[in-house]
């Protein structure tokens, strides 16, 4: 009886063996992404830090300090950002961040993911085709949100590769007297 089992078990090892190794990737293509206005409340408020990008012309990169300022949009599924760069005060600059009424894209972008890390940490994640440095590429904007951390980062691929390229990120840690 045993040996006729075992090459149904190694067969059913063997389709099984990509879904264990893909797991929470697998699960979230089968089921919706979907993302709500109360995901982003938890950003309303003063945060400080930094912007990092890839300055293209010295392909080494930049960092500055940035602050955002956060606050609700026209809606319960927008939230409008003001950033500002205190040894730049030139580059400040407004911006929204927007959720579809159906939850599945942000800021018109398809919603790849949306985690919950043990830490609290909310990451999610939008992959689309766009240009960068003026050439057709795969654009991922990555989201992290939590209470006292907020990341905001945009990875390119260019070309065949495999290889993501860190293009900038906003890091920030809110500000001392915020009540949230």
């Amino acid at each position: 009886m045993m040996k006729s089992s075992l090459p149904k078990i190694l067969v059913v090892l063997t389709l099984l063996l990509p879904l264990i190794n893909n797991g929470q990737q697998t699960t979230s293509e089968k089921s919706e992404i979907i993302l709500s206005g109360e995901d982003l409340v938890v950003l309303l408020g003063e945060w400080e830090g930094s912007l990092t990008y890839m300055d293209y012309s010295s392909n080494k990169p930049y960092s500055m300090p940035a602050n955002v300022s956060v606050t609700p949009g026209k809606n319960i599924n927008q939230l409008s950002l003001y950033f500002t760069y205190p040894k730049e005060p030139k580059a400040n600059s407004k911006d929204n961040i927007s959720i579809t009424k159906d939850g599945k894209a942000l800021n018109k972008k398809a919603l790849k993911s949306n985690q919950t890390m043990p830490d609290g940490q909310v990451l999610i994640t939008t992959d689309y085709i766009g240009k960068d440095n003026n050439k057709k590429t795969n654009i991922r904007n990555l989201y992290s949100i939590g209470k006292e951390q907020f990341v905001i980062g945009k990875e390119v691929k260019f070309g065949n590769t495999d290889k993501w390229l860190k293009r900038n990120e906003y890091s920030f840690i809110r500000k001392g007297d915020s009540n949230n």
